[in-house]
């Protein structure tokens, strides 16, 4: 199965290009689809310069949503894997992200950070998990992460959750609409090396609200 591995990259100059490096180095068949969702550092330069991707561009920033939306007209593979720009995820855990669909064990596959962890108490994780619990309650099913970027989805499938979400609402619209559409979902631990608002974290409280109107709209009006 050849992966389709798109990243959102908005003002990533510090580690677009290692992150990128690193997912080339993942021994495994894969087209990576890069989009630069606007940046105003050297973002877009150093991308530029980056050979064995397919790279799109947005001229504004739109949200890590829209830049999905934009590289999902040109996947190609067989399996979509949706990759965060910064270092907080390892590609690594493609092998066991993608498992479970090569087996038919199950439809998709989140990666949950937290999964039989033993998790240090902060607003980050606590936010998490209540956006999580939030989503959980409305949708009527249960996962241990819903906000985590790693999610595995077959192409055919992605292609038919037709996103709309242009920022942080995507999570939340990707969980509503498969939970509606009844497909077999697997969550499975992965690694996690949390950055601070210092390094480039760009989640805000707002974004939680986002998530949670994201929960509401795509499980009963969308």
């Amino acid at each position: 199965m050849k992966l389709s591995v798109i990243i959102p990259v908005y003002n990533e100059a510090a580690t677009c290009l290692q992150l990128i490096q690193k997912v080339q180095a993942i021994p495994l068949d894969k087209e990576i689809i890069v989009v630069n969702d606007g940046s105003t550092d050297s973002t877009s330069e150093l991308l530029s310069q980056v050979e064995g991707i397919t790279l799109l561009s947005h001229t504004i920033n739109q949200g890590k949503g829209a830049a999905v939306q934009t590289a999902a007209e040109h996947i190609k593979g067989d399996i979509v894997i949706l990759q965060d720009g910064d270092l907080e995820y390892n590609p690594e855990d493609y092998y066991t992200l993608v498992e479970p669909i090569q087996n038919e064990k199950a439809d998709i596959v989140f990666g949950s950070r937290w999964l039989g962890k033993k998790n240090k108490w902060s607003f980050h994780y606590m936010g998490n998990k209540l956006i999580t619990l939030f989503s959980n309650i409305i949708n009527q099913r249960w996962v241990n992460d819903m906000a985590s970027c790693y999610k595995a989805i077959p192409a055919d499938i992605f292609r038919s959750l037709e996103l709309k979400s242009n920022g942080f609402g995507l999570e939340a619209e990707i969980t509503a609409k498969v939970f509606r559409k009844r497909f077999k979902l697997k969550e499975i631990p992965i690694s996690y090396e949390r950055r601070t608002s210092v390094q480039g974290k760009k989640l805000r409280l707002k974004d939680g609200l986002v998530s949670a109107w994201a929960c509401l709209r795509y499980r009963f009006f969308d």
